[in-house]
């Protein structure tokens, strides 16, 4: 019980990634028609994806975690998002310009 505040950042960790895989999806289909660098489509993908995540994963954490461990769970939110984030955008920059 004394360390329920690194299991309030797991499960905001957790929350984070179940709403950043479906974001990027999301954004890098809406993204098509970007036009510009090779590196703009991927970066606001995963950024407008990232948001999404840690919007999903605040709500998540202040509706579901306990009443002071709300923010350990966003900050878990921020710390799992983020390195999903650049892991997305490193492998979306190994896909091809799309025509």
């Amino acid at each position: 019980m004394y360390l329920y505040g690194l299991d309030a950042l797991a499960h905001g960790a957790t929350a984070a990634l179940i709403g950043f895989l479906p974001a990027v999806l999301l954004f890098w289909r809406l993204t098509r028609g970007l036009g510009g660098p090779r590196v703009q489509r991927p970066f606001v993908a995963v950024c407008a994806a990232f948001g999404i995540a840690i919007a999903v994963a605040g709500t998540w954490a202040v509706n579901f975690e306990r009443g002071g461990f709300a923010d350990e769970a966003v900050a878990g939110a921020l710390i799992g998002g983020a390195l999903a984030g650049l892991v997305a955008f490193l492998i979306l920059l190994l896909f091809p310009r799309s025509p």
